[in-house]
């Protein structure tokens, strides 16, 4: 794809912005690589640009951010028909969807290989409306990131509070109230506390969710949960489960809290989650 029009899209207070990198180096990685830049969207300042117009003035769009950002643009490009593919570019901290697609977070070499890629479709998980592309999880853990993000967002009261409030939200998550699991072609729902569904391990792929459930009071629970998930017979009690499947529904008495592609949010009862109901086109190095 070299030689092609680039419109950038970016995040400057994402990790790597923070860390040091500057947008004008980012720049001359990518035109070094053989991108001639079209233009430019920071998410901090700008509305996201709209899919069907960007088509029009771009060959592709580069996301330089974290796996918010990141999910965000890829949530406005979904299904839209004729959108330019998308260059995931690991510019966050934890960069869980530069890891899927490009199985790599070494920025120099996806901006290197870019030139000479092509594009591809990824399938999309969907939680009411809102797309991942890596993992969702709902319940108890979700409950814990999502308290601990509002006390870290109060600065240095919020570092030294924190460890009071993981306390605070393991105490009420013990008295979490559970939910009702119904997994497509199941005949009765299975009830769980907290479960943690996955897309397929390649980006590219007709396949279906692992989900993983279980009624489990802490996030210590569910790491031992997910350990015994991968040794089958361990818990013969029934009280954790996996199964595979392309759709799943939770009912709840009150709002879940969830986590998509390691962004915090509460969505509402029923919740339902599809995977390859939508796709984008990425650009895979």
């Amino acid at each position: 794809m070299a030689g092609q029009r680039l419109h950038l899209i970016h995040n400057e207070s994402s990790g790597a912005f923070m860390r040091g990198l500057e947008l004008d180096v980012l720049r001359g990685k990518l035109e070094a690589a053989g991108w001639e830049m079209a233009g430019e969207t920071a998410l901090a300042l700008d509305d996201q640009p709209d899919p069907a117009a960007l088509a029009g003035s771009a060959d592709a769009l580069a996301i330089a951010g974290g796996d918010g950002s990141i999910k965000a643009v890829l949530n406005a490009l979904a299904g839209q028909e004729g959108a330019p593919p998308a260059l995931i570019l690991p510019c966050g901290t934890a960069n869980l969807l530069a890891r899927h697609v490009h199985a790599s977070i070494d920025l120099d070499m996806i901006i290197e290989r870019s030139a000479s890629a092509t594009a591809r479709p990824l399938l999309l998980g969907e939680a009411n409306g809102h797309v991942f592309a890596v993992a969702a999880a709902v319940g108890v853990s979700p409950a814990l990131v999502k308290f601990r993000e509002d006390i870290r967002k109060l600065g240095f009261w919020g570092r030294a509070r924190r460890s009071l409030a993981s306390l605070r939200v393991g105490w009420r998550s013990m008295f979490r109230q559970p939910f009702l699991v119904r997994a497509e072609g199941e005949a009765a729902p299975r009830r769980a506390t907290a479960i943690y569904v996955t897309c397929p391990d390649s980006p590219v792929s007709e396949g279906q969710f692992l989900v993983f459930g279980g009624r489990m009071k802490n996030v210590a629970d569910l790491l031992s949960g997910l350990a015994m998930a991968a040794l089958p017979g361990v818990d013969e009690s029934g009280r954790n489960w996996t199964v595979e499947t392309r759709q799943l529904q939770i009912r709840s008495m009150r709002p879940l809290p969830v986590i998509l592609d390691g962004e915090p949010l509460t969505l509402e009862s029923p919740l339902t989650l599809e995977f390859g109901r939508k796709c984008v086109e990425v650009i895979i190095t």
